[in-house]
């Protein structure tokens, strides 16, 4: 999943349906002292607590930084989290193949049983894919290396954290990095995707100081059988200003203190929906 193949082919969408990359240099993240990059507040905001617009008025940013209040997962924000451990799992299990000899197994302790099917369908698929990428690689003489055929078949780091302290965050935790590129996989809804993927890459300039100019979506989905897309996004002007203005809306929330009020409507997956409708925000 995510092969050296399919991240050209989605650079080459990318570049052929949008054009050049076009960001402005004052929206760089490593132009982080300087407005607009310049957040108004520091309060250490978590990315994912915001850059996806899953709260139209920010109240969750309220209920979260000012009153404290720990949110409630909910069931498919919880599916979401273990298919991203069990694909994380995979990743690293391939590597081990690769240079140890290591056997790949899912190896689904600690998953739910109603999960379970998911989970180890996810795995297998994953593994299937990496490894008949790496012996192909081998055998067609495309990769002169192991190391080479381990980055043909699978050119990702994951779970990258830089300090996104510069622009007001705390630690950013990114999927992955390939090619320079930032990836976030989905399993469910993912709106805003764009300006988020802007948001990690603006941390990744602003604690590194090199560009990151694409953002690359994996939406995957499991029903009786693993699909997924592979969508290059250009990282430029409209998706970086996109970002700061939510950062700079939810930034005011928290340093403020004040309550933005609950949104019409609310999607039932937001971790504070009881807050909100049951009597418990304050």
């Amino acid at each position: 999943m995510l092969t050296l193949a399919e991240l050209s082919k989605a650079f080459r969408r990318a570049k052929t349906t949008w054009g050049p990359v076009e960001a402005s240099p004052e929206l760089r993240g490593w132009n982080y002292d300087k407005p607009p990059v310049k957040p108004p507040a520091y309060p250490g905001l978590a990315l994912s607590d915001f850059a996806y617009g899953y709260c139209p008025t920010y109240r969750n940013i309220y209920l979260k930084y000012v009153l404290g209040e720990r949110g409630a997962p909910s069931k498919t924000l919880q599916e979401g989290q273990v298919l991203h451990s069990v694909l994380f799992k995979a990743l690293e299990d391939f590597r081990r193949y690769a240079y140890a000899g290591v056997p790949m197994s899912p190896g689904l302790e600690g998953v739910p049983e109603d999960l379970r099917d998911k989970a180890e369908a996810l795995y297998k698929y994953v593994a299937a894919r990496l490894i008949g990428e790496y012996s192909y690689a081998l055998a067609a003489r495309l990769a002169r290396s192991r190391d080479a055929a381990v980055f043909y078949a699978s050119p990702i780091a994951t779970q990258v954290a830089v300090d996104g302290a510069p622009l007001g965050l705390g630690y950013v935790v990114a999927d992955g990095l390939a090619l320079g590129a930032v990836v976030e996989f989905k399993f469910g809804p993912a709106p805003n995707v764009e300006a988020a993927l802007a948001g990690y890459a603006m941390a990744i300039e602003a604690d590194w100081g090199v560009p990151a100019d694409y953002g690359i979506h994996v939406q995957i989905s499991l029903n009786h059988a693993v699909e997924y897309r592979v969508t290059a996004y250009p990282l430029g002007d409209s998706a970086r200003s996109k970002f700061l203005e939510a950062r700079d809306e939810a930034v005011d929330v928290a340093a403020s203190g004040r309550d933005p009020g609950a949104p019409p409507q609310c999607p039932k997956t937001c971790p504070f929906y009881a807050a909100c409708h049951a009597g418990g925000g304050r």
